[in-house]
């Protein structure tokens, strides 16, 4: 659903470049105050929404309003936190004015939960029939199996919006993910398992491109539930995993060794290794932490499964083995692919 709602139906105000760089998207500029702590953005003129509705102000504000409801369960809810009000500024723009200056705000509005939808004209918007600004129109949609989208005739950006039709559909499998490609079911995939990628790439007819994003393998921890919510837990975890051997072993080096926060190689303001030193696998500290938080050993479950990351059972063993050494003993729970994003109880 992020691919067909944020790359196919719809549009945010910024956009995040192939090189890192913000670009204009729904929004044609913006400036802020020198505080950085109220932002105006100029909403593009003469965009149409597939119901031929046309953009203003009105459907901007209502649109991350949406997200900030005292009832709002959005996963952008977060993200918006630092809002104060969102106010429209006449048809053409928005002020948006923060609690505390951040001058990567612009940068936020990027965000694939925060897509303009337009306004019911009541302080709502119209998320639920897919209407958007995109390149592409909503033509049948069955959850969770398959999405079919048409070329907007009108859409607004040149020299986007190639195909006449995209079938986007949700494959689980990863092995069947493959076998519809070699057998010309499909015209392309993602989420390609990295230990056969060198194969892959001798197969004819098969071009196999890697990108640079900000996709993470994360292993989450509730932190609202012990022993979890002991930061001394969460550190001693944190060094009893073997990054390079994930690294080598489970992405075969496709791919950057992370260091416990989001921030991915395609972010041009990320910290360098100088400046954020990598933390390596260490026994004996994660020991340390572990007696900090009164523990001479501790006992947890491990839930995985292969649409998690593509390795992560395997990634799930690798840690086992190497935790043992700082008397961590991890439990492995196979949980089931379709299963796996909705069983965090």
């Amino acid at each position: 659903m992020i691919n067909v709602l944020f790359g196919q139906v719809r549009n945010n105000l910024t956009e995040v470049s192939a090189t890192g760089e913000l670009v204009p998207e729904l929004a044609e500029s913006w400036d802020s105050t020198p505080d950085a702590s109220t932002w105006t953005f100029k909403v593009r003129q003469g965009v149409e929404f597939h119901n031929g509705k046309t953009l203003d102000s009105q459907d901007v504000v209502d649109s991350l309003r949406h997200h900030l409801t005292e009832d709002s369960k959005s996963a952008a809810k977060g993200i918006l936190s630092g809002i104060e009000s969102v106010d429209a500024d006449g048809k053409h723009a928005v002020t948006v004015t923060l609690k505390g200056g951040d001058a990567d705000f612009p940068f936020l509005m990027s965000d694939y939960h925060l897509l303009i939808c337009p306004s019911n004209g009541d302080g709502t918007i119209d998320w639920q029939s897919g209407t958007g600004t995109g390149g592409y129109t909503l033509a049948e949609h069955e959850p969770g199996i398959r999405t079919l989208t048409k070329r907007n005739p009108n859409y607004w950006k040149e020299g986007r919006a190639h195909f006449d039709e995209c079938e986007t559909l949700q494959i689980a499998d990863p092995n069947a993910r493959l076998n519809a490609l070699r057998t010309d079911a499909v015209d392309c995939i993602n989420n390609v398992d990295p230990k056969i990628v060198e194969r892959l790439k001798r197969v004819s007819g098969v071009h196999v491109r890697s990108v640079t994003g900000n996709k993470q393998l994360t292993l989450p921890m509730r932190t609202d539930t012990a022993p979890f919510d002991n930061n001394e837990v969460r550190l001693a975890i944190k060094n009893v995993i073997n990054r390079q051997e994930w690294f080598d072993k489970i992405i075969f080096g496709y791919g950057e060794l992370g260091n416990d926060n989001p921030i991915g190689p395609a972010n041009i303001y990320r910290a360098t290794t100088d400046e954020l030193p990598q933390r390596t696998y260490d026994p004996d500290k994660a020991k340390f932490h572990l007696k900090q938080a009164g523990l001479d050993r501790l006992s947890i479950q491990f839930h995985t499964a292969e649409t998690a990351f593509s390795g992560a059972v395997n990634a799930g063993q690798l840690l086992q083995e190497s935790a043992r050494p700082a008397g961590i003993d991890i439990e492995l729970v196979r949980e089931p692919d379709d299963g796996y994003w909705s069983n965090w109880s």
